[in-house]
């Protein structure tokens, strides 16, 4: 697989308020490893399941060390924590939904990471445009993980337009990775934009699939 300056690798092998429900959502490896994450119950919230969570991680491997993350639909932030928690330096959070981003904010303090953890409480798509300020920019990885019904038609909606247009916004640059969280049947298209996809697996009734940006030489090219 073509990179410029990152290699993907295969695998080598608290307290918690009525609507959270930490039970069987839980970071999978690095220095909080096994922590649960509160959940809220709102039926909005569907967090990439552990093992394919554990399969992403692998592709990424060491790649995520020290690496500047954007977690854009986060959710409860299980993509973005379990990134911090494998050594990123730092994550920016998106999520709009209120109940959701205040899961956010609570798992932020439950885990002591304030000063690895931004949280952005809005829309992505108002957020991450090509006139926008945004502070930890380039990342090196965004992980989009929204609703799959959001992302099912690749003809309608706002978020396949968006992921199009993001190489003219700052949060990407010509080494910033993709990942999207999407159910099995979808079939990414080849290029979207200034990306193209890289890798895609799928577990069961879900999977993932890793962009990079096109037109980049190969690492003995230089």
């Amino acid at each position: 697989m073509r990179r410029s300056s990152r290699e993907f690798h295969e695998p080598p092998r608290a307290k918690h308020d009525a609507h959270s429900d930490p039970s069987g959502v839980r970071i999978t490896a690095g220095t909080w490893r096994t922590r649960p994450l509160i959940v809220p119950q709102t039926g909005g919230v569907r967090p990439m399941l552990s093992k394919t969570r554990q399969a992403l991680f692998n592709v990424l491997a060491d790649d995520i060390k020290g690496a500047v993350v954007w977690d854009c639909f986060a959710g409860t932030g299980l993509l973005g924590f379990e990134a911090l928690s494998r050594g990123a330096k730092t994550c920016v959070f998106i999520e709009a939904d209120r109940r959701h981003a205040d899961a956010v904010a609570e798992n932020i303090k439950l885990l002591k990471c304030e000063t690895r953890a931004l949280l952005m409480r809005g829309d992505a798509f108002r957020i991450v445009t090509a006139g926008a300020t945004l502070r930890n920019t380039p990342a090196d990885f965004v992980f989009l993980d929204p609703p799959h019904a959001m992302i099912e038609d690749l003809e309608a909606g706002k978020f396949w337009p968006w992921v199009m247009n993001l190489h003219k916004t700052p949060l990407v640059n010509d080494y910033t990775v993709l990942v999207i969280g999407h159910h099995a049947r979808l079939v990414v298209p080849a290029e979207i934009g200034d990306f193209m996809v890289a890798d895609t697996r799928t577990y069961g009734a879900v999977g993932f699939t890793i962009l990079v940006r096109t037109g980049q030489p190969d690492d003995e090219d230089g």
